[in-house]
């Protein structure tokens, strides 16, 4: 049995919802309408159409399905993020929770994500492997700016946590650091 306390996420926001839904509806529509002439002209097969259709189907799931793989959960001993394509998992020794902070992003910039090495991102959400303005390496999964709990890691590497309550996350990973 599973002692793991999921952490409150920030919730996802309109922007990549809204991504998901013009991606689901837009994609496979346009296609459907570029592919009605030539089948119609008899230049490609209903069958053939059907093929490109499941493809784009396929593809638009795989570029939308990510943003709702997201969740964070702590252990007591160990703290665990699912971002997307990402999983990342440390010990809570393992972080340097002195130098953890709670930060707004989009104010302090130092801690926005700058380059992309290995990540995913959309408007209003970031999940993934980045390297920030200073060139430090992080790991992210943000949909709310302003509320950001970076937690450094003793790889030299910063967690950046997109949290409902991060004060009252870091509060809880400090009790159970001592």
């Amino acid at each position: 049995m599973s002692t793991d306390r999921r952490l409150a996420l920030s919730p996802l926001g309109k922007a990549p919802v809204w991504f998901a839904l013009i991606m689901g509806i837009a994609v496979p529509a346009t296609t459907a309408l570029a592919l009605w002439l030539p089948v119609s002209e008899g230049r490609l097969s209903p069958v053939m159409m059907l093929a490109i259709q499941g493809m784009v189907a396929l593809l638009v799931l795989a570029a939308t399905l990510p943003i709702w793989r997201r969740e964070a959960s702590f252990d007591g001993q160990r703290l665990q993020v699912k971002a997307a394509f990402y999983t990342r998992r440390a010990p809570l020794a393992e972080f340097k929770l002195d130098q953890a902070q709670v930060v707004d992003i989009t104010a302090n910039t130092a801690f926005k994500p700058f380059i992309k090495t290995n990540g995913y991102a959309l408007p209003g959400f970031i999940a993934g492997h980045f390297r920030l303005r200073d060139r430090r390496k992080a790991f992210c999964l943000v949909t709310d700016r302003s509320k950001v709990l970076v937690l450094p890691h003793s790889d030299g590497r910063v967690w950046l946590l997109g949290l409902e309550h991060p004060q009252a996350v870091l509060d809880i990973l400090r009790r159970n650091a001592r």
